[in-house]
């Protein structure tokens, strides 16, 4: 039986902390997250009103998504007291990226309608695997 290799929690983290310091171009931003499949569903509000192109957004919207693939590709190769570091530190990131995207000033120059309230669902279509019997 083969011992399954882990890493280096530190080593980890130092890794996410380059990839998320290491901010692509706007405009590749927008093809990553395209790529991320993220939705953003309009629940109350005018969308039309905001600016979705808004620099800050991208950013954060972008590493939401770098966050969340590299979790994905580096959980399971911890060992499990490295993943309750992992895990700690990686919900702090995740609230710190969340609280920045309710910060945001999303609406176009002239501001926001005064009776309007805006609220939306940003969330990552993924694709359930079917199981083989």
């Amino acid at each position: 039986m083969k011992k399954k290799e882990t890493k280096d929690v530190m080593e980890v983290l130092t890794n996410l902390k380059n990839i998320i310091s290491h901010k692509p171009s706007p405009f590749k931003m927008v093809e990553e997250i395209q790529m991320m499949k993220f939705k953003i569903r309009p629940l109350q509000g005018d969308v039309l009103a905001i600016n979705l192109n808004n620099e800050r957004f991208l950013e954060t919207i972008w590493s939401l998504g770098k966050l969340d693939e590299f979790f994905q590709k580096e959980y399971r190769q911890l060992s499990k007291k490295d993943q309750e570091i992992f895990i700690r530190y990686f919900d702090g990131f995740y609230k710190n990226l969340q609280q920045e995207l309710n910060k945001v000033k999303l609406y176009n120059k002239k501001g926001p309608p005064k009776t309007s309230i805006l609220e939306m669902e940003i969330f990552k279509e993924r694709l359930l695997k079917k199981k083989v019997n």
